[in-house]
């Protein structure tokens, strides 16, 4: 009998842990630094011989650098154009990251520079809202994207690092 309620005790113990383990309180700020891997479709416009239009649609991952991180092994979804004339790039699009909770994360982005093999550019993002959780989330930071060899076709492929910060703002009521 004395074994069985210890072994209960420590049922108990180990349930209670876990359970504040599970529900424990999501930070409120962070770091961001990592990279995102990308592919989809892509749809050109050429405009004579010094320009063109090119709009994505590509889906992606994020892994963080830091594995607590809580945009670590989000999946992202991009919608965004870019604008070449005479070889200088300006980039723009819209982001929505999934993170391992459900919870999405919107983000808007900007880039410039120029064309090349690879294609290197540099940019700013800035968050502008979230569901859940991350609902409130400000900040934003930089990144460097990387345009790879397309797979296909009317494909793109590319990845990019970045590093940023992010905060939790509480809505005023």
């Amino acid at each position: 009998m004395r074994k069985i309620i210890i072994t209960l005790g420590l049922i108990i113990v180990f349930f209670i842990a876990f359970i504040q383990i599970s529900y424990a309180e999501m930070a409120k700020e962070g770091t961001i630094s990592g990279k995102g891997y990308y592919n989809g479709n892509i749809q050109m416009l050429p405009m004579g011989k010094e320009r063109v239009q090119i709009n994505y649609e590509v889906c992606g991952i994020s892994v963080s650098d830091n594995k607590e991180s809580i945009f670590h092994n989000s999946s992202q979804y991009v919608l965004g154009g870019l604008h070449v004339v005479n070889g200088n790039i300006e980039d723009s699009g819209f982001i929505e990251s999934t993170l391992t909770n459900g919870d999405k994360v919107f983000m808007t982005y900007k880039a410039s520079g120029k064309m090349g093999k690879p294609t290197i550019y540099k940019g700013t993002f800035s968050f502008v809202g979230g569901t859940g959780k991350v609902n409130g989330i400000q900040g934003g930071g930089e990144f460097t994207r990387y345009s790879l060899q397309p797979p296909a076709k009317g494909k793109s492929a590319s990845f990019s690092v970045r590093k940023g910060n992010w905060k939790i703002v509480e809505a005023k009521e």
